[in-house]
């Protein structure tokens, strides 16, 4: 948790919300790639990953009460957080078109999510690279 605390600090409260974008984003090219390698599949079912109420509700946390830090518990006597975790992105199945063959994968709709998703990182990491940037071009007018 200090490392958390430090990060925040040093990079401000976008810093975590961007962290765990990218975690996200892996995670759904991750599962867009399993759909195009299955597109062939018979009775595959397409998959997709949810996460923009996650990161919603990330968001709205910093507007309502500030962010709120889930606390970890190291003794089973630690009295447990007070904030209900922020819900967990889910994988769901999609189910709009079928084949004959009963696969789901519409190739085409797949490699859109992708570029999407890849745009999407591409942008993410721009903002933590800017970051990193403020901080050196900082630490280079402080150095004597």
């Amino acid at each position: 948790m200090e490392s958390l605390e430090k990060d925040v600090k040093l990079f401000g409260k976008d810093f975590l919300l961007y962290k765990n974008a990218l975690d996200l984003l892996l995670q759904r090219h991750l599962i867009i790639n399993s759909n195009i390698a299955n597109q062939n599949t018979p009775g595959y079912k397409a998959k997709d990953l949810s996460f923009e109420p996650y990161l919603k509700s990330i968001i709205e946390e910093d507007k309502v009460r500030g962010r709120k830090i889930e606390l970890k518990r190291t003794h089973p006597t630690h009295l447990p957080s007070p904030y209900p975790p922020p819900p967990k992105p889910t994988v769901f199945y999609e189910t709009t078109s079928f084949g004959p063959d009963g696969n789901s994968v519409d190739i085409d709709n797949e490699m859109i999510k992708l570029s999407e998703n890849a745009l999407r990182y591409r942008a993410t990491t721009q903002f933590i690279s800017s970051k990193f940037e403020e901080l050196k071009s900082t630490l280079e007018r402080l150095r004597p």
